[in-house]
Order: C-alpha cells, then sequence, then structure tokens
C-alpha cells in the first residue's frame, strides 16, 4: 500500500500489522534474501518492496518464507491405478501454484481498496 513511499520504519509495520516486532524481523530477512524486501539501516532507514508490487505474487513470498522449491514439479512417470491418490494431490498442488502466481501484492492491495470503497447516494 505504501509502495514507492520510501522505506517504512519496522516498529509502523509490526503496529499496523499486530504482530511482534521480532517476528517481523525474521520475515523481513527471509523476504530480504529472497530479494523481494530491501532494508536500509539508520534514521531515516526502514524497509521497502525491492520491485513493484505487481511484480510479486503470493507464491514467490511463500516460496521465500517456507523455503519451497519454486521450480515446477514434473509428473512421475509411471503412475499406475493404485497411484491416483498421488496424481490428484499433484494436480491439486499445480492448481495451488497457479493460484497463488497469479495473485500480486498489487491484486491484493486493489482488492482492498475496492472494500473501502462506500457507496454514495447523496443527492
Amino acid at each position: 500500500m505504501r509502495a514507492g513511499q520510501g522505506p517504512i520504519h519496522s516498529k509502523e509495520i509490526a503496529a499496523r500489522q499486530e504482530i511482534p516486532e521480532a517476528y517481523l524481523h525474521q520475515v523481513l530477512g527471509a523476504l530480504s534474501r529472497a530479494g523481494l524486501v530491501r532494508s536500509t539501516r539508520g534514521p531515516l532507514g526502514g524497509h521497502e518492496l525491492a520491485m513493484q508490487p505487481s511484480q510479486i505474487s503470493l507464491f514467490d513470498i511463500l516460496t521465500a518464507l517456507d523455503g519451497v522449491d519454486p521450480k515446477p514439479h514434473p509428473h512421475p512417470d509411471g503412475l499406475g491405478a493404485a497411484d491416483v491418490v498421488h496424481e490428484v494431490w499433484h494436480e491439486m498442488q499445480e492448481q495451488n501454484e497457479r493460484l497463488l502466481r497469479s495473485i500480486t501484492l498489487k491484486t491484493l492491495v486493489d482488492r482492498q481498496a475496492d472494500r473501502e470503497t462506500c457507496a454514495n447516494y447523496a443527492i
């Protein structure tokens, strides 16, 4: 929501998100190592996105936080009838990955803005 407005102090982020600042530092460290966030030290420092919100997907974030392998998962060869559950599980993982890749931070900001927009019926 504040992309392009300069670094934000972790104390402000933690307060707004209602999470402990120590936990936030762990999250920001993982996001920074993945190249999604950059941090600047000093009184005017803080944290900011390293890319545009439209370029960061939920899949990118989950990959950074959970250490998920971002490479596509190939279908195992030789699936028999007994492996139908494995095949369905694999298809579900692919669907989830497609969905997470399709939702960016900009998508979330836009959805939030839509919720905050109230109809005005004043005449």
